[in-house]
């Protein structure tokens, strides 16, 4: 069990984390400093709630405030009134939650969104952030194992999601950052609603979108959950909760980097595909999807995010680092090219009067995007090093695999995370691989004339059901 701040923490209003089997909590560890806790503190306000059996490291990985020292909503008219963080606290919070984020130059402005969030509806995110915190102790750190993991305040989250009542945009904030942390929390441990949940969220607050993406402090909980959902949207030919409209330009989010501008794009391209996978579309409306597919083609192919670089930051003053940079420009090339093999999927499965390009009919240009795809990784990796871990890329990772037959899948996934243990929804993703070449074998041994096409096989219910990773 966590004990309380120690003198030099409390002193300093610092949060006290004290690292499992240690005397010693971590400031004074690194300050040479004695580490007490002589102090007495009376008990004050509500008795506290039974201990959930998990260790220090567990306990402290989301608890990022002591709640009893935050203030009422209404005395906070911005999260600018919060004391701000200081640079050592963001150090610390990427340490603990760097699977959310490129880098620690995200470090401060996810750490900003996330107290905004929990300053205004504290009740709300608490049970949530018990339940992350246990998942990432299992997942991410090992120091629990998966029968410790908090399912019981995941379920709670799950009640307060659907009783939420959303009044103000701070209402809206809090209830997309429990909607996506419980899609998260789901996506590690059982992978069974993730996509149902988050897809639920973004439908409560979409009417406050506009003001969320308008508010700069929260763009870093904003973006994240939009992009999910437009990536299974895409493989799905379904359109988006959410229809993106980005309050500025250059912006560079936490997990999707700079394909943040993409989004436009791609919300567009899925209402393309989903016109186009009408079985009962006129010749008529089918060419001039055609036409805005092109178009669209088009847009991805010229779209640069190079200047973004050199034009934003997560926060004033403040700059990338080299492998901040790198992850991101491949991530952003990864992207773009599965995109390009996307549209040629959709273009082949789709019912049109002729093909709009050359390689509409060239058994190899999939196949060629795909192996584009992969060489754009290993160029990450030869650059970066191999223990480096490039996340937030399986989208086009996946794409490629279910391009490709036979691709080499060891040390892939070790190399796409900073996870130590296997979550749930990469087992699941690994039964859709197997499950969709097996499918493919099947046909090609029953001699199909009509082949089925990526997309009946990804929504195909029969099937063990794709799992959609950014």
């Amino acid at each position: 069990m966590q004990r309380k701040a120690c003198d030099q923490c409390h002193t300093r209003r610092k949060r006290c984390l004290t690292p499992p089997a240690s005397s010693a909590c971590t400031r004074c560890e690194k300050a040479s400093l004695t580490c007490t806790t002589s102090r007495q503190q009376p008990r004050v306000g509500r008795p506290p709630k039974e201990d959930r059996g998990l260790p220090g490291a567990a306990k402290a990985s989301l608890g990022l405030w002591d709640c009893t020292t935050v203030s009422k909503p209404s005395e906070i008219p911005a999260a600018s009134a919060n004391p701000q963080p200081q640079p050592d606290d963001h150090l610390e919070f990427y340490l603990q939650h760097d699977i959310y984020m490129i880098g620690s130059t995200f470090a401060s402005d996810f750490h900003r969104a996330l107290e905004y969030c929990h300053s205004h509806s504290a009740p709300l995110l608490d049970d949530i952030f018990h339940a992350c915190s246990s998942s990432l102790s299992w997942a991410r750190f090992g120091v629990l194992s998966a029968d410790q993991v908090d399912v019981a305040s995941g379920a709670a989250s799950v009640e307060k999601l659907r009783n939420a009542v959303i009044t103000h945009t701070h209402d809206a904030a809090a209830v997309l950052m429990l909607g996506q942390a419980l899609a998260a929390f789901d996506s590690l441990v059982a992978s069974t609603a993730t996509i149902s949940i988050l897809r639920y969220t973004l439908s409560l607050v979409q009417p406050w979108y506009p003001d969320i993406l308008g508010n700069r402090i929260l763009e870093s909980v904003a973006i994240a959950p939009i992009f999910w959902d437009t990536v299974w949207c895409l493989l799905h030919r379904e359109i988006p909760i959410v229809k993106p409209v980005l309050a500025r330009e250059g912006i560079v989010d936490r997990v999707v980097g700079l394909c943040a501008s993409l989004l436009p794009i791609l919300y567009d391209l899925s209402v393309v595909s989903h016109s186009l996978a009408n079985s009962s579309i006129s010749e008529s409306e089918s060419v001039s999807q055609c036409e805005t597919l092109s178009i669209i083609e088009n847009r991805i192919r010229t779209w640069d995010p190079e200047p973004i670089l050199s034009t934003s930051s997560p926060s004033t003053n403040t700059h990338y680092t080299p492998l901040e940079t790198l992850s991101m420009k491949t991530q952003a090339s990864m992207y773009r090219t599965a995109i390009l093999l996307l549209i040629h999927h959709i273009r082949t499965s789709s019912p049109s009067p002729s093909p709009k390009h050359e390689y509409d009919t060239d058994t190899e240009y999939g196949p060629t995007l795909a192996t584009e795809i992969l060489s754009t990784r290993a160029n990450f990796f030869a650059l970066a090093g191999p223990t480096a871990k490039l996340q937030n890329t399986c989208f086009p990772l996946i794409l490629a695999m279910l391009t490709i037959p036979g691709i080499p899948t060891e040390g892939v996934w070790e190399s796409s995370t900073r996870l130590q243990n296997r979550p749930a929804c990469v087992e699941k993703l690994s039964a859709f691989g197997e499950y969709f070449w097996m499918r493919r074998r099947v046909e090609e041994r029953e001699k199909k004339k009509k082949k089925s096409t990526l997309f009946e096989i990804v929504c195909d219910e029969s099937g063990p059901g794709f799992v959609p990773l950014m």
